[in-house]
């Protein structure tokens, strides 16, 4: 079947106007919940049942109905192979009420997994890097490390053996700062783990993998150059991105680049492209259309999603409010130590005028001294 042939396909399954689907959300008494969607998600919602835009999967409730082991046991492994540079499968996912991963983050999607060989991954989507991006990341890693061993722990003979890695994935839809500096050189994935400066080799257990989405959007669908990943403060390389041979269009199943055309993919256009580049990506693409088909569930997810940005959008405000009245504070200290530091000099300096005055007047006194003892010498 040849990609055109497929899009028509997708494409037959959608509403052809948007009067269309009003009418079908009338019918199908979905028509309160669609008018409660504000603008902006009611326009992107009519997009996808009218075949414009595709799912935004990097949204909770979308990413989860099309990457949930339940529903396709294969592709959330085939995405994280993909990541770590090595072949995984997802055992189960972990409820999130058992992390503290959520709490006090702009998360857009978050999800915690068991692998077959006992690690554990943690995969976030952010809209954009939060403050102390770095101490969040090692305070969430260590939280999911320390879990898993309580956890262990408990169990009758236990080893430390026993402990498998923790890997901290995190996905960021808009970067800026650190993640845009031009040192990097187009990079989308960064890979972190601890390394000792004398080369001794050991096992640690907390690794980190950053991707920056609209870097991708960018540069990734160039030569490859982007596998490259950097060192972070302590960190080694990630070695194992897979390669793809683009002049035969056959790609892996664990192209990093594949996964992430695809969660990125917006318009038809895009979905051609991908198709056409990876032909295994037609079933995905289909599965997401095929939900046009289930409206009661597309406008609950459409629903849940505005929760979620809402939700977001207000913990943003209040994290940038507070960073303005530390930042506020920290200027109005910084001011008083300035102006103290103004005063003390200005009390120096009038000391040593003081000072400077005394002296120059005991000399002129002793000078005067001199010179009548020479008078009356004279």
């Amino acid at each position: 079947m040849t990609n055109e042939t497929v899009t028509k396909k997708i494409l037959n399954t959608f509403y052809q106007t948007v009067n269309d689907l009003e009418e079908a959300m009338k019918t199908q008494n979905l028509y309160s919940e669609y008018i409660t969607l504000d603008e902006t998600w009611k326009k992107r919602f009519d997009d996808y049942m009218t075949g414009k835009k595709t799912m935004p999967l990097t949204y909770d409730p979308f990413f989860k109905c099309m990457f949930h082991p339940d529903r396709h046991p294969d592709w959330l492994s085939h995405l994280l192979s993909a990541i770590l540079g090595e072949s995984v499968v997802v055992e189960q996912i972990l409820p999130s009420e058992n992390t503290a991963i959520s709490v006090d983050s702009l998360l857009i999607m978050d999800i915690v997994v068991r692998l077959s060989d006992g690690s554990l991954a943690n995969v976030e989507i952010q809209k954009i890097p939060y403050m102390f991006t770095a101490e969040r990341i090692s305070c969430y890693s260590s939280d999911l490390l320390l879990r898993e061993y309580t956890r262990l722990k408990e169990k009758k003979g236990f080893k430390y053996s026993d402990m498998k890695k923790v890997y901290t994935i995190v996905l960021y839809e808009k970067t800026e700062g650190d993640f845009k500096d031009p040192m990097l050189q187009g990079a989308y994935i960064h890979h972190g783990k601890t390394r000792f400066d004398t080369k001794l080799k050991l096992n640690l257990l907390q690794e980190y993998f950053l991707i920056a989405l609209d870097v991708f959007c960018q540069n990734g669908y160039t030569d490859g150059k982007n596998s490259a990943v950097l060192e972070t403060e302590l960190i080694a390389t990630h070695k194992n991105v897979p390669e793809t041979d683009l002049a035969t269009n056959d790609l892996s199943m664990d192209s990093l680049e594949g996964w992430l055309s695809i969660l990125t993919a917006e318009t038809i256009a895009d979905v051609e492209c991908v198709m056409k580049r990876y032909p295994w990506s037609e079933s995905i693409f289909y599965e997401m259309s095929a939900y046009v088909n289930r409206p009661e569930e597309v406008i609950l997810m459409f629903s849940e999603a505005l929760k979620i940005a809402d939700r977001n959008t207000v913990k943003y405000m209040i994290e940038e409010l507070q960073d303005r009245a530390t930042q506020a504070e920290e200027n109005q200290q910084k001011e008083a130590q300035r102006r103290k530091q103004a005063e003390e000099k200005q009390k120096q300096e009038a000391e040593l005028r003081k000072h400077a005055e005394a002296e120059l007047q005991r000399s002129q006194e002793e000078v005067a001294q001199l010179k009548a003892l020479l008078a009356k010498k004279q």
